[in-house]
């Protein structure tokens, strides 16, 4: 019997957050590797970890009507593990500016070496006024700050092909939502992937999230593809996007 993924958390004293787990069978596509959307799962897991062991977790977040919302994600795959794969997975801040938060993510291989690795860019969000506030002392001293680790330079925003293609109206589900009665941000992904063939798995993906679809909304993907990239445009009936995903 192979144990669960528990949350073996640790935290050192350069401010980086770590949990031991092992790749699961409801994680892994017909091939047997991690899927895009179940790796995003992880690095938003490790995340929610951190802020619980510094004692910023959902509850208390909510308590005091305040929230961590993801805006942007970029992810570089070296290579996706295999089921059953021991796995460890980090995160660390590395900034805390006005009203976002910069964080970055590892996920390494038993041999400490990397498997992924993930920048992102975090709004800080007073909920009851519905925008976002600026960051205190209070949320931000727990976690800690360190250096960035190395990622590809990236353009500010994800660039829109000149030529897109309509696909399949997507009417969002319970399954798509999470605590904040939003989609989840490893939803998006998974509706861009939909519109790929089956074999693709992208070695880098980017995400600029501009709002959120709630339960009911209906999501327009509209594809456009480059000589190195695939994007997927998901929007409302009247061409608002929700998230724009680059898959290269």
């Amino acid at each position: 019997m192979f144990e669960q993924n528990e949350p073996a958390t640790a935290m050192s004293p350069d401010a980086t957050f770590s949990f031991d787990a092992r790749v699961r069978y409801s994680e892994v596509d017909h091939r047997g590797l991690l899927t895009p959307a179940a790796l995003i799962n992880y690095l938003q897991d490790c995340t929610i970890f951190h802020s619980e062991h510094v004692g910023l977790g959902l509850g208390q977040l909510r308590e005091r009507e305040r929230a961590w919302v993801l805006s942007h994600w970029q992810i570089v795959v070296d290579r996706y593990p295999s089921f059953c794969e021991p796995i460890t997975v980090s995160t660390f801040a590395s900034k805390f500016s006005g009203l976002t938060a910069t964080r970055y993510f590892t996920v390494c291989n038993a041999q400490g070496s990397y498997l992924a690795r993930a920048k992102s860019t975090w709004a800080f969000i007073d909920v009851a006024k519905g925008r976002p506030t600026r960051l205190t002392p209070e949320y931000t001293e727990p976690y800690g700050t360190r250096e960035p680790i190395d990622m590809p330079t990236e353009a500010r925003k994800v660039a829109l092909p000149e030529h897109l293609e309509d696909g399949a109206p997507i009417t969002v589900c319970r399954h798509h939502i999470d605590t904040n009665e939003h989609v989840n941000n490893s939803q998006y992904v998974q509706m861009a992937l939909e519109m790929l063939p089956r074999e693709v798995s992208p070695a880098q993906i980017r995400v600029d999230y501009r709002r959120a679809a709630v339960l009911g909304d209906v999501v327009y993907p509209h594809l456009g593809r480059d000589e190195s990239r695939v994007v997927v445009d998901l929007t409302d009936a009247d061409g608002a996007s929700y998230a724009t995903v680059e898959l290269q």
